[in-house]
């Protein structure tokens, strides 16, 4: 059975996506996420309680600014369908959810972002700053806030067969005590690609932006290459 190095510190949350196809899913953390104090995130989830929409591109930022549930009904548009399961588990309410990325998702809702009066953006350090740029310039005004930042760590030498990321920051954490030799790469989402492209291209790039997504185009070149 193929082995799979799963890069993000959410193992168990994505796990099961990579069993239900037959894999066999391998802890290979790559990043460690750590999150702004806790006076920043109360400013955040006041700046979601206080919006019109907020802008989700994570399922992490729903984990680390509603733990326990209780999200606001803040309208939310989401990148993906992790994300808006986030949303919607932790009480939440989506309008719309799409793209492949943020820069994707802004093409498909700028009629909707456009629409509304105050937009949220919680979210992690690092983001592109030309697409925070379109995004304010789409929107009447952006309350923007920085929660948490993801540091690469360089993992263990575990064997594995195929390794995936949905982050540039798991990928910079892989290559700091590992490589590309011997093993199929996997990606989620645009930014991520051109992070592993920068050493070799990806052999599978998920059509959505789903570890879901992710474990069955793995699936499917693993039936077809081995």
């Amino acid at each position: 059975m193929t082995r799979v190095a799963i890069t993000t510190d959410r193992h168990d949350s994505v796990a099961p996506e990579y069993i239900g196809f037959g894999l066999v899913p391998v802890p290979v953390p790559c990043v460690e996420v750590v999150a702004a104090g806790e006076e920043a995130l109360s400013r955040a989830r006041e700046a979601v309680s206080d919006a019109d929409l907020v802008l989700i591109t994570s399922a992490r930022t729903v984990d680390l600014l509603w733990p326990q549930g209780a999200m606001p009904g803040t309208g939310a548009v989401t990148v993906g369908a992790a994300s808006a399961a986030a949303v919607e588990a932790a009480g939440g309410r989506v309008v719309l959810s799409g793209g492949s990325g943020l820069a994707d998702l802004l093409d498909g809702a700028a009629h909707v972002l456009g629409g509304a009066g105050v937009v949220a953006f919680p979210h992690a350090a690092g983001t592109d700053p030309g697409l925070v740029a379109r995004l304010r310039s789409l929107v009447s005004v952006l309350e923007e806030q920085e929660i948490y930042r993801a540091v690469p760590v360089g993992p263990e030498p575990t064997p594995v067969d195929a390794v995936v990321f949905a982050s540039p920051s798991a990928v910079t954490g892989w290559l700091l005590t590992r490589d590309f030799v011997d093993v199929v790469v996997g990606v989620i989402g645009p930014t991520t690609q051109a992070a592993v492209a920068r050493s070799r291209v990806p052999e599978v790039v998920a059509p959505e932006p789903s570890h879901h997504s992710l474990a069955r185009a793995l699936t499917s070149y693993l039936e077809v290459s081995v």
